[in-house]
């Protein structure tokens, strides 16, 4: 994996006494980052498992039809109740992340909410994984498989990104604060674009979705590098992960966009 390769290549030897260096062992860091991005990839294996039992679990046995597109097709149970209260799947999605952010600090306890935290997320995302995979199939979507795609260009975003912060040696600890007015902007965007609507806005949110989000990997991977008393792997796996599934959701809005609006 390029991002392990480069942190051989970061990290060196070096004694700076300025606040926010790297002050601690190669080895140690080292070792904390290969846990980090362990436990990151683990996240997203979890996701994607809970995405396919969500999608397919009892999917042959449904009695629920929706028409999308120019279909009518059965609807998986899972789906079905995630998209008739999707306020209470918001609520168990942000609830199981700062209940795996408050046990962050409880060894095995730790990495198993990490996981569930992240197995939900794949349920929740579901209806929209869905619904994209069905318009992909009639042709109207701007990408042949949305889906894919945005995962592949989340990836390799994210590989480049994380792999700029630790060959670059920068810090980007400058960009917090442009990153959180950006997040309240997107926010309040979002909630317009609600009543608003509108094919043009929807893919603006997205495409400033996409930039916020790739500043946030940038800064959370070099805030991670440079706190020398940071021993959270998994506190910094949560980020990160949480990261990678806002850039691949605003990406799969942008794919998944009608080829009319295109």
């Amino acid at each position: 994996m390029t991002t392990l390769r480069a942190m051989d290549e970061f990290i060196r030897p070096r004694s700076i006494g300025q606040a926010g260096s790297l002050v601690e062992a190669p080895a140690e860091k080292l070792a904390f980052l290969r846990k980090v991005y362990a436990l990151f990839t683990g996240s997203v294996v979890a996701a994607f498992f809970g995405a396919l039992v969500a999608l397919y679990a009892g999917a042959g046995m449904s009695r629920a039809t929706s028409e999308i597109g120019q279909a009518v097709v059965a609807v998986p149970p899972l789906v079905v109740f995630f998209a008739n209260h999707w306020i209470i799947g918001a609520i168990l999605f942000f609830g199981s992340f700062f209940g795996a952010s408050a046990l962050r600090e409880r060894p095995g306890v730790n990495v198993a909410a990490l996981f569930g935290a992240s197995f939900f997320s794949g349920l929740y995302i579901a209806p929209m994984l869905f619904v994209v995979s069905i318009m992909a199939s009639q042709g109207q979507t701007l990408a042949a498989s949305p889906i894919r795609d945005a995962f592949l260009l989340a990836v390799l975003a994210f590989t480049g990104l994380t792999s700029y912060a630790l060959l670059s040696k920068r810090d980007f600890s400058f960009l917090g604060g442009f990153l959180s007015m950006g997040l309240w902007v997107l926010i309040g965007a979002s909630l317009i674009g609600m009543f608003v609507g509108g094919s043009a806005f929807s893919l603006a949110i997205a495409s400033v979705g996409v930039l916020l989000f790739g500043g946030y990997i940038l800064f959370d991977t070099s805030r991670m590098l440079r706190d020398p008393s940071n021993r959270d792997a998994v506190g910094a796996a949560i980020g990160l992960y949480l990261n990678f599934l806002n850039l691949f959701l605003f990406l799969l809005r942008i794919l998944a966009s009608s080829r009319r609006d295109s």
